[in-house]
């Protein structure tokens, strides 16, 4: 069995929600393009239940404002579903990490709204699971922090359902991840 796998596509755009400063704003990720190549059954490496895993990645994601902001980054996929999908049948799990603002450490928060961040039950959060549609914001003090440079680790986990890896063809898994900055 092999597989091609060409995954996790970081597409990236900056949104400004009613910034008074009108500030300048980018956003980079390490590595747009996490590229598995092509896996066979033993290089799978974790069996649980139906579910085999692949090798865990980072990516940092970094963001900049020529200007302090209330900043956000939405993470969101095609799938409609709440989690994210890898390929058709496979999951993929994110968790947010190593948080920074302005070179120092920050606590992350998640913020299901946009336009207007609400920290969602963080305090002293320094690892967050993320939800399709979710945004990952820096907080101090239980509020949205502000600051000019946001940065945080991704951390990710995909999984194949048993069947799913199974056959002798080659296919090509993908997931296509936006990345979206918004500012206030």
């Amino acid at each position: 069995m092999k597989r091609c796998l060409r995954s996790l596509m970081f597409l990236v755009s900056v949104l400004t929600v009613s910034s008074p400063a009108f500030a300048e704003c980018n956003v980079t990720v390490s590595n747009n393009n996490v590229d598995y190549g092509r896996i066979s059954r033993n290089e799978v490496s974790q069996h649980h239940g139906d579910w085999y895993s692949l090798d865990e990645r980072d990516v940092r994601v970094n963001a900049f404002c020529s200007e302090p902001q209330a900043m956000a980054l939405f993470f969101s996929d095609s799938s409609g579903l709440q989690r994210f999908r890898f390929g058709d049948n496979g999951d993929l799990v994110i968790t947010a990490q190593q948080g920074m603002l302005d070179g120092r450490r920050v606590d992350l928060g998640k913020s299901r709204t946009h336009g207007i961040f609400s920290p969602m039950g963080t305090k002293n959060r320094r690892t967050l699971l993320v939800l399709n549609d979710e945004g990952i914001l820096p907080v101090r003090g239980g509020e949205v922090a502000i600051g000019q440079q946001f940065s945080f680790v991704l951390h990710l986990k995909p999984a194949l359902k048993a069947g799913q890896h199974s056959s002798s063809a080659d296919e090509e898994l993908l997931t296509n991840l936006n990345v979206q900055l918004e500012t206030q």
